[in-house]
């Protein structure tokens, strides 16, 4: 009779132990779906740009927004 008991009780506990993690991984999912979605949707422009040289057509990569090359805006100034 006592076995029956303890056996009933373990079995309560691992249930609600399964009920627990199976929440929290719920929780944890439906909070970070939006990122990931955003990752997915969102492209992100590139730092370095590849640009020709109006002068001398040379081309380049650069971060910055212009359309002289280095040595041709050195001339410029």
């Amino acid at each position: 009779m006592t076995n029956d008991k303890e056996e009933s009780l373990k079995r309560k506990y691992e249930e609600e132990a399964l009920d627990r993690k199976a929440k929290a991984g719920i929780q944890a999912d439906i909070s970070t779906a939006p990122l990931k979605m955003v990752k997915h949707y969102i492209r992100k422009k590139p730092l370095i740009n590849q640009v020709t040289c109006v002068k001398c057509g040379k081309i380049f990569k650069t971060n910055r927004k212009t359309k002289l090359c280095f040595s041709c805006e050195r001339k410029k100034k």
